[in-house]
């Protein structure tokens, strides 16, 4: 029997390859995201696999789209067997400087979005005893940068969250994880630094991508654990050195500071 997925934010970067490679592993893929022609691209480059790609398209953010794709899928399929957050953006911009509306709209999609899809799976999830929940984090909760602060937070949140929910989870058969993904050389950089001048835009997009990882290559080490019942999951050596500063956050934080001083000062 097929597994059912759904992966959020699959129209581009980590998300797509994942969606690829579950449907070369025999996974009826669900993928949903704003760009409708992005996800039919993914859908025709998948066409001779063993899986098939289904498309929902639309605004994650919004909470009746949330629940459109729940019930669709679980009419369509009966059930949900990996439910994979991966959907967000980030703006690099001085706290002060930035507005209320790229809060919220952060807050809605890389926060908002992964709990509602959660408790909307959950209770199938739980009624059938089986199922996995894997949230997209970011080194950013443990090695936190200057002028990311808003979208640290959020994966934060889903830090807590997770770790909270694995205990409500604790004797069911149905799990949730984090990934711990480091810098990967996706649309990310270019969405992020959209409030600079285009030329500020284009150095500071060639500057994140220099020493980012290849979505590929973090995709396939994450598939390769989706059954992973670790709380965190770690793709690869940064990561795991990003996870373990959290035993000496004061340590990171002076370093962090002096660069950012220094670049400042340049």
């Amino acid at each position: 029997m097929k597994k059912i997925t759904l992966v959020s934010g699959a129209s581009s970067g980590l998300g797509k390859k994942m969606a690829k490679l579950l449907c070369q592993k025999n996974h009826i893929v669900y993928v949903t995201a704003r760009r409708k022609n992005e996800l039919v691209n993914l859908q025709k480059e998948c066409l001779n696999y063993e899986g098939e790609i289904k498309i929902i398209c639309g605004d994650l953010t919004n909470t009746n789209f949330r629940e459109k794709i729940i019930s669709q899928i679980l009419k369509e399929e009966g059930k949900i067997d990996y439910l994979i957050n991966n959907a967000g953006f980030g703006r690099v911009e001085r706290f002060e400087k930035q507005s209320i509306n790229d809060m919220e709209k952060m807050f809605n999609l890389n926060v908002i979005s992964y709990i509602h899809l959660t408790n909307l799976v959950l209770k199938n999830m739980l009624k059938k005893n089986k199922g996995k929940i894997i949230h997209v984090g970011s080194v950013a909760i443990f090695v936190p940068r200057p002028d990311y602060t808003v979208y640290n937070s959020t994966k934060s949140a889903i830090y807590a969250f997770n770790r909270s929910l694995r205990f409500e989870l604790k004797n069911t058969n149905v799990s949730s994880s984090m990934i711990l993904v480091p810098k990967i050389k996706t649309d990310f950089a270019k969405n992020a630094f959209q409030n600079y001048s285009q030329e500020e835009c284009k150095k500071y997009v060639k500057n994140f991508n220099k020493d980012a990882e290849n979505p590929e290559v973090i995709a396939k080490k994450i598939i390769k654990k989706l059954d992973s019942k670790k709380e965190i999951i770690i793709p690869n050596f940064r990561a795991f050195v990003c996870y373990a500063s959290r035993y000496f956050p004061e340590t990171i934080n002076l370093i962090l500071g002096k660069f950012f001083i220094k670049k400042n000062k340049n």
